[in-house]
């Protein structure tokens, strides 16, 4: 689809209003400037491919109101570098831009004018920003923005966009600019090339003269094809007479004249001030180690465990004190003055214990969490994720992926669904099915919950360990799936991968903030939605089933409800759901919609279990009380932390399952109902099963978009039966000792389940090889 269609299809919002493209390499700080201009906040990555689909925002200039779209970054317009270079072509050639910004890194500008040269060439106004001067300067390089204008014949703005600086220099460039549209002078091809032009724009049929020449460039260059043999007969003779007369392809003599010129532009552009060399030494010392194939492996692990276990750890700072304070406020408070009105204790429990208490649940996770979210950010802004990326290449490589899987492996973290869309950057079909696969058994922000509602009750002590093993356990799950289906289902080999390495930057704290609190509020905003309507709904349907006279008001044991529930505990006994435990059946069925669904569930369901209980704490609560009671956690949870910097792993303070019960008396009730409904061992092999069983409702059509039905139906029954195997195998194997026969029947049978699923995947994948068209395969690569 063309960007000039694309963006019929937008609102009229933005109709007749000037419109600016912001156009760069990936990592040239496009979308922290494009942040800086809107105030839209979006993802900042420090690896190429992390704006896959324009967006767009607004801003004012001299009191007009304008229109900034962020294009994907990219290398070039010329060559067939997938969806995200089209989307950019079509948009600069097609679109109704009318002015273009190009972001350049001023530490590296001789290769990211030969951009420059093509977006010249489609005759649009454009202002040249030189961004990451600081990072030039910190070279010995001084910039010359004066001389460089003069060269181009364009306006030419300095700028540190992550600090602001140069942003008002910038917006005045940007009004002369659309006032003056000044359009620059495009580098010259020479008089082969020029004369090759000239034969085959004649030849082609679109109206735009300026997508003609480009159209044109493409094929000399060799990234199109020619619409029919006549001209691919009179392409082959241009090309004949390029090569007679330069000894030279005109792929090559295109792209000598352009690196010449950018040399010579930035030659004009940059003079040296005696650099030192002591920052380039000090990134070469730390490459020596993140990126060395013994130890850039382990490093990233041992980051990630790091932000896992600090993240939780120093999240308990705060957590009792969320947990408390909103308790009384959302719990008790609104169940006090809702008792004091008179209304019915059916209508002061749904509202109180069903969406005060979901809201309490979701408050309460929000330091472990925010933290989380800010480590991500300090990481991204540092440029160690796109080294993480490059560590895991060969890895990831030997497994059949492509070393920029990676890449929406981390994205994730956050969502499985922009992860699967982010996949779209590996240009390799059969890549990119793998990387799309292994996307749901990566631990986005709504597993991050349950995991933490777990941990807080069975291993309070050492919750952070609990959730990085979980975190791992996604990561070598997906691994090992991407090796299995690489060497069954879909074999091959893994392309090679090329990445740029961004400088190490001091990350700036108003990205950090920006981003963490974005992502932040994102999550809990509709976390929060979704559980506050679960909670309501939740709390309903175990109170209504179906008697002898139709569906009539019951008691929760003979709602439908627990009935369906009660009838799946049998299939999830194994691995250790006993049978009065019911309700996290329910939330594991309501977790195949969306993750946030579950705790909701459990909720609803444990509060309206103990609705009866909850009045009483209704009549004549201490709200004062429990504030003060809450603010006084902090200090003492501040001195545990402290206290145990010594002990990361908390070896030392491992308590039984009885007395982390205990310790959690004064947590919520549905803690306290997930403390007596299991025990630690099947917390854990329910935590598994959530981890790896059917992604949410919005994963699996985000996976159907991309590969299609086939892999999309397989995604769901492979994870959902690797959940359970995985759960079962956990749970039997640490329970041997109690019943070795029966554990033993289990363990046996699920180990020869996952054999003839690696039996059936083979015969499918040998199978898939003699046939012309396997159908799966190529649905995914049409996608």
């Amino acid at each position: 689809m063309s960007a000039c269609h694309e963006e019929n299809q937008k609102t009229q919002a933005t109709a007749g209003l000037p419109i600016i493209a912001l156009a760069g390499n990936p990592n040239c700080g496009k979308t922290t400037l494009f942040n800086l201009l809107t105030g839209t906040h979006q993802q900042v990555g420090n690896w190429p491919g992390v704006t896959v689909e324009r967006r767009s925002g607004s801003m004012s200039l001299d009191g007009r109101k304008v229109s900034v779209v962020d294009l994907p970054g990219v290398y070039s317009l010329l060559g067939g570098g997938g969806e995200d270079q089209a989307v950019a072509r079509d948009y600069l050639l097609d679109g109704p831009v009318d002015l273009i910004v190009n972001i350049v890194d001023a530490s590296n500008l001789e290769r990211h004018l030969t951009l420059t040269a093509e977006l010249l060439e489609t005759g649009r106004p454009m202002v040249l920003v030189m961004n990451m001067v600081d990072e030039a300067e910190a070279q010995g390089l001084g910039v010359l923005t004066t001389e460089l204008s003069a060269a181009l014949g364009l306006p030419v703005v300095s700028m540190v966009a992550r600090r602001g600086k140069g942003r008002g220099n910038l917006l005045d460039s940007l009004t002369q600019a659309l006032r003056q549209a000044p359009h620059g002078t495009p580098p010259p091809h020479g008089l082969l090339i020029e004369r090759a032009l000239g034969v085959l724009t004649a030849l082609l049929p679109d109206s735009n003269p300026v997508r003609r020449r480009f159209d044109a460039l493409r094929l000399l260059e060799g990234s199109a094809e020619p619409a029919d043999s006549g001209m691919e007969h009179t392409l082959r003779q241009i090309i004949a007479e390029v090569e007679d007369g330069s000894a030279e392809t005109p792929a090559d003599l295109i792209m000598d004249q352009r690196f010449g010129w950018a040399q010579e532009m930035a030659a004009t552009a940059l003079h040296r001030n005696g650099y030192t060399g002591m920052r380039q030494r000090i990134t070469d010392l730390l490459d020596h180690v993140v990126l060395n194939d013994w130890f850039g492996i382990p490093v990233f692990l041992l980051v990630l465990y790091l932000i896992f276990v600090v993240s939780f750890s120093g999240g308990n700072i705060f957590l009792d004190f969320f947990d408390q304070a909103s308790a009384a406020l959302l719990i008790h408070g609104v169940g006090h003055v809702l008792l004091e009105t008179g209304l019915p204790t059916w209508l002061i429990a749904l509202v109180a214990g069903g969406v005060g208490g979901g809201l309490n649940l979701v408050i309460s996770f929000i330091p472990p969490i925010g933290l989380t979210f800010v480590f991500l950010a300090l990481l991204d802004d540092s440029g160690y994720m796109a080294r993480a990326a490059y560590a895991m290449d060969r890895l990831m490589r030997r497994l059949g992926l492509p070393g920029n899987a990676l890449v929406p492996m981390v994205i994730g973290f956050g969502c499985n669904v922009p992860a699967i869309m982010g996949s779209r950057i590996i240009e390799d079909p059969r890549g990119r099915i793998l990387t799309v696969l292994i996307q749901p058994f990566m631990s986005c922000s709504a597993r991050l919950t349950i995991y933490m509602a777990f941990a807080v009750v069975f291993f309070r002590s050492n919750g952070g360990q609990v959730v990085f093993a979980l975190y791992v356990l996604g990561i070598i799950v997906a691994l090992l799936t991407a090796w299995l289906l690489g060497k069954t289902a879909l074999r091959g080999e893994a392309l090679p991968f090329v990445m740029e390495l961004p400088p190490y930057r001091l990350p700036s704290i108003r990205s950090v903030v920006l981003q963490s609190w974005q992502r932040l509020k994102v999550f809990t905003f509709r976390v929060g939605r979704v559980i506050a309507v679960i909670g309501v709904v939740l709390f309903i349907l175990p109170g209504i089933g179906w008697t002898d006279h139709g569906l009539r008001s019951t008691d929760i044991d003979h709602s439908l409800l627990a009935q369906g529930s009660r009838a799946l505990v049998p299939i999830f006994a194994p691995m250790g759901i006993q049978q009065g435990n019911w309700p996290a059946i329910s939330g594991l069925i309501a977790g195949a919609a969306a993750k946030e669904i579950v705790i909701g569930t459990l909720n609803g369901v444990y509060q309206r279990q103990n609705a009866a209980d909850l009045m009483a704490t209704y009549r004549d609560p201490d709200i004062a009380g429990q504030l003060w009671g809450a603010l006084k956690t902090i200090p003492t949870n501040a001195i545990t932390f402290i206290t145990t910097l010594d002990d990361p792993l908390g070896l030392s303070a491992m308590e039984s399952t009885a007395s982390t019960q205990q310790a959690s008396g004064a947590e919520s009730v549905t803690l306290q109902a997930i403390a007596t409904s299991f025990t630690a061992l099947s917390a854990f092999a329910y935590l598994v099963f959530v981890l790896l069983y059917v992604p949410c409702a919005s994963t699996m059509g985000a996976l159907r978009r991309e590969v299609g039905w086939g892999w999309m139906i397989f995604s769901l029954l492979y994870g959902s039966s690797l959940a359970w195997g995985a759960s079962t195998l956990i749970y039997q194997t640490g329970t041997f000792a109690k019943h070795p026969g029966s554990s033993g029947a289990w363990i046996i049978g699920v180990l020869a389940s996952f054999a003839l699923l690696v039996i059936g995947l083979r015969l499918y994948g040998q199978r898939a090889a003699t046939l012309a068209k396997p159908s799966l395969n190529q649905k995914a690569a049409s996608a």
